[in-house]
């Protein structure tokens, strides 16, 4: 299945994309909150915040390099995903605050 170097640069990419996107998971339930009062736990948000950067950053050139494969191939599928999970959680978090602030 990944036979070509442009396959095999596909696969390492995704990886690394689902290794920092879980770790965001990881390293937002295993931090210690610190502050106080409102701005208690800020901390862990701001640690899953930076590594869904990470992996948002990554995800772009998974994209890039999977498209240069024939259309509906499986590995343009599987480059399209972490591109897709990642502007799906960027919008998930903007719609969060918009209903948020419509709220209040």
């Amino acid at each position: 299945m990944f036979t070509s170097r442009e396959d095999r640069l596909v696969a390492a990419l995704v990886i690394v994309w689902a290794g920092l996107f879980a770790w965001s998971f990881i390293d937002f339930m295993t931090t210690e909150a610190t502050g106080d009062g409102f701005t208690r736990g800020f901390n862990r948000i701001a640690g899953f915040l930076l590594w869904q950067f990470a992996a948002g950053i990554v995800s772009v050139p998974a994209y890039l390099t999977g498209r240069a494969h024939p259309r509906g191939s499986l590995v343009r599928w599987i480059s399209r995903v972490p591109l897709a999970v990642s502007v799906l959680l960027l919008v998930g978090m903007v719609g969060l605050i918009l209903i948020a602030r419509a709220g209040g």
